[in-house]
Parts: C-alpha cells; sequence; structure tokens
C-alpha cells in the first residue's frame, strides 16, 4: 500500500534517525548495560515513531514539520567558529553568562564546553555525564535504566529517541544536610548549522540526587539563533526525605527551534520541589513535568509563563501525582499569546486512595493579544477519596479595557498602557523566581519582548 505523501515523509523521517541511532551506538564502545539501553532506545522508538494528533495527551500538537526534518549530531568536537558563535549568543544572558563566577557547566550543539566548580561545598557532585559514563558507568546505571514515570507521555516517544542517543548531560548529587547557595548553571548553546549541513540535534540527559535534608536551585538555560534545531531534554530528579530542589527552566531558542523537555521529580516524605518554567523561544515546544510526591507531607510549586508569537506552538503539560497523605502542591501556569501564537496547556492532579487530607491548587490564566491566537486549556483533577481540597480551574481573555482606559487617562499611549498590562500578568510568575539575577535577567527579556508584540488595537 502507497503512503500518502505527509505519513511517506514522516516515515522516512523516522527510518532516518533509527539508522543514525544505529550508527552512533556502533561508535560508542561502552558497558553492556548501556549498549542495552541504546538498542532497547533504538528499537521502541522504530515502534513508535513520533506523537501524532491522534494520540490524546498530543492532539494539539503537530510533530510532522519535526519529523520531516533531517537532523544530524554534532561532529565531537567543537570548532572555533563555533565557540564564537555560542560566545555571541551567550552574551544574551549578561551576568548568568560564562563571565559569571558561580558553578556552571556549558554545551554548544550538545557537547561540553565549559565547566566551572565555583565554590561547591565538599563532596557535591556537578559534572558531565559523559565524563561518569567513560569512568564509572557503575554510578549512574541504576537510574538510567529506572522505568519511565507512571503518565510520562512524552517518554515512551522521546525519551526512547534520548536513550538510543544517550552520551552526555549533567550528574549532579547533593550530599545530606548540604545547603548551596548559589544557583548551579546549565547551559545548552545551539549555534545555526551552515547552509551546506544539515541541522543539528542534541540528545540530553541530567540526573539530580539530593539526600537527606539537603537543598540546592538549579537553572536550566537553552539558547539559539536563526535556524532549525532539535533539542531533546530529560532531567530526573531524586528528593530525599526533607530535601528541597527550587529549578528553574529558561528556554530561549530561535524561531525554528523543536524544543521537548521533560522534568521528572520523585518526593520523598517531607520533601519540596519548585518548578519555574520560562518559554520565550522556539517553533514548536513541549515542556512535560511529572511531580510523584510518593512520600508523606510532600509539596511541591509548578509555576510556568510563555509567550508566543506568529510561527509559535508551544504546549505546557503537567501531571502531580498525590501518593501519600498530607501532601500540597500548588500550581499556576500562565501564557500570553500574540499574532498567530498558539499556546496549550494540559495539567493534571492525580489524588490516589491512600494520599488522605490533600491540598491541591490549580490555575492556568492566558492572555490573548490578537484575534488570530488561540490556547486550548484542560485542567483536570482525578480524585479517588473524599478527605481532600482541591480546587483547579482556568480563564482565557483579552486585557481588561477598564484598566488600559485608567493608564490612558494618565498619559499613557495605547501601546504603552497595553505593554504595562500584560507586563504586570507576566511578572508575578518571575517574581516566584529564587534567585535575585535570574529574576533580573527575566524582567528585562519580558519587558524587550513586548515592544516587538504588542500593537495598538486599532492597528489589527
Amino acid at each position: 500500500m502507497t503512503l500518502p505523501a505527509r505519513a511517506s515523509a514522516i516515515h522516512d523521517g523516522v527510518a532516518t534517525l533509527v539508522g543514525r541511532a544505529n550508527g552512533f551506538a556502533a561508535r560508542r564502545p561502552s558497558p553492556p548495560w548501556l549498549q542495552k539501553l541504546r538498542t532497547a532506545g533504538v528499537s521502541a522508538f522504530e515502534k513508535l515513531g513520533f506523537p501524532s494528533t491522534n494520540d490524546e495527551d498530543w492532539r494539539f500538537t503537530n510533530l510532522a514539520p519535526l519529523a520531516r526534518t533531517a537532523f544530524v549530531l554534532s561532529p565531537d568536537e567543537v570548532s572555533l567558529a563555533e565557540r564564537t558563535a555560542a560566545l555571541e549568543l551567550e552574551a544574551r544572558l549578561g551576568p548568568l553568562g560564562l563571565s559569571s563566577p558561580g558553578p556552571r557547566i556549558v554545551f554548544v550543539n550538545g557537547r561540553p564546553l565549559r565547566w566551572n566548580a565555583g565554590a561547591l561545598t565538599s563532596g557535591v557532585s556537578f559534572e558531565w555525564l559523559k565524563r561518569v559514563l567513560a569512568h564509572s558507568p557503575e554510578r549512574v546505571e541504576r537510574a538510567l535504566v529506572a522505568p519511565a514515570p507512571e503518565g510520562d507521555s512524552s517518554n515512551k516517544f522521546f525519551g526512547a529517541l534520548g536513550d538510543a542517543f544517550l552520551d552526555d548531560g549533567v550528574v549532579l548529587r547533593v550530599p545530606a544536610n548540604t545547603s548551596i547557595e548559589e544557583p548551579l548553571f546549565i547551559l545548552h548553546v545551539a549555534t545555526p548549522a551552515w547552509s551546506s549541513e544539515a541541522p543539528r540535534m542534541v540528545h540530553t540527559r541530567n540526573l539530580f540526587t539530593f539526600e537527606e535534608n539537603s537543598s540546592a536551585t538549579v537553572v536550566e538555560a537553552y539558547l539559539g539563533g536563526s535556524g532549525p534545531s532539535l533539542m531533546n531534554a530529560r532531567t530526573d530528579v531524586t528528593l530525599a526525605k526533607g530535601a528541597r530542589l527550587n529549578h528553574v527552566k529558561l528556554q530561549l531558542e530561535g524561531p525554528e527551534a523543536f524544543h521537548v523537555g521533560q522534568l521528572a521529580v520523585d518526593h520523598a516524605a517531607g520533601a519540596h520541589a519548585a518548578s519555574h518554567v520560562f518559554s520565550f523561544g522556539g517553533k514548536v515546544v513541549r515542556n512535560e513535568i511529572a511531580m510523584s510526591l510518593r512520600g508523606e507531607g510532600a509539596t511541591t510549586e509548578l509555576n510556568g509563563l510563555f509567550c508566543a508569537t506568529s510561527g509559535q506552538h508551544v504546549d505546557c503539560h503537567t501531571l502531580i501525582d498525590h501518593a501519600l497523605p498530607r501532601g500540597s502542591s500548588v500550581e499556576l501556569y500562565k501564557g500570553v499569546l500574540d499574532g498567530t501564537g498558539r499556546g496549550v496547556f494540559d495539567g493534571k492532579i492525580l489524588v490516589r486512595a491512600g494520599a488522605v487530607r490533600t491540598d491541591a491548587r490549580q490555575t492556568n490564566r492566558n492572555l490573548v493579544l490578537s484575534n488570530s491566537a488561540l490556547v486550548d486549556s484542560k485542567p483536570q483533577l482525578e480524585i479517588h477519596n473524599n478527605d481532600v481540597r482541591c480546587t483547579h480551574g482556568s480563564t482565557t481573555g483579552r486585557l481588561d479595557a477598564d484598566a488600559v482606559f485608567y493608564l490612558r487617562s494618565r498619559g499613557l499611549s495605547p501601546e504603552a498602557a497595553r505593554a504595562l498590562l500584560t507586563y504586570a500578568f507576566g511578572s508575578e510568575l518571575i517574581e516566584k523566581v529564587p534567585s535575585a539575577d535570574v529574576r533580573a535577567f527575566l524582567e528585562n527579556h519580558l519587558r524587550a519582548w513586548l515592544p516587538a508584540n504588542l500593537a495598538a488595537p486599532e492597528a489589527r
């Protein structure tokens, strides 16, 4: 049977990636368990392919443009031209970039560029995954071969692809009773491929382990210039009893970038994780978060802000799984859509039968700035016991006309009034970020986004 042209192109794209994954595995001598993991990833991806809009969790997001693009891995060495381009892109981060003395690990097109341990406390491990795989792979074997968290719908597709190309990432271990005061930065820079080259893809895996009563803030930043690229990033976190994590993700890639990111956090008793996601760049972006509260009294907080204009699609999927008693969660996601921008919020709170006295709150608010922008919101509660306090809600609308009128009566132009109100709408999420430097950067970035993407209503 002959496939339609679109389906045939996607089928060919899967076959091309499978061939490249097999070639990659053959060039990477590794322990048997790692080779087995890669082989299993290739087989799973070959069987599954890319998700389609027929899959319930992907029905609002069309990945056909991604599937039809022939991505390749970068050469093993970073060229001088790539270094120069990366430094130019990284300048956009200002004080958060390489000039900062704080601990950071930098990748260019998926390959390690720089590592700075800063003044980390003795016993803290913050290093490249590739180095660990080369010298002491037994340290990460158990974490890498562990099954994906329940409900992680991206993982069966992009997780399989990530396993097939598993090579590098970051390993972080924070010892018991250790508190790291300054943020740890993980920076990925995607430089444009030259005109004669195929677009680049990166598959990265981070493994974070927090022992009892430890704490840290981790910032993952993704930058990119013009031209298509693919980032497939997965971060797995284990929080022991009483551990605390603040995780901040800055997604600032170029207008042709495809980005699929997964964060999975497993909470022990009394552990707490806060996730802060900010998406400004990319052509098609999918951020998926799975919080598993498997310890009594565990808590979590999810905050997200996505801004999308014409040619951009941002899909936010979250799952909070309350498994044991007296857990609590608070979730607030906001979207700002302009032009023909498209946004998706799909958030689910699951309260299991044994999770009595759960307190869970979920809110999604979306601001639509044009007649052509569109957002799909799907908040969900699934509750299996009666001793809970759970709420959820979603609103989508325009700027308040009375508020715009009030600001104009105080001398502001229509554009300035709309920009100020939009900034106020988004800044609520920025204020929740624990790092002052990151907050300042995000405030400036949001202000810079507004003038280019807002126009007076009469100009529509």
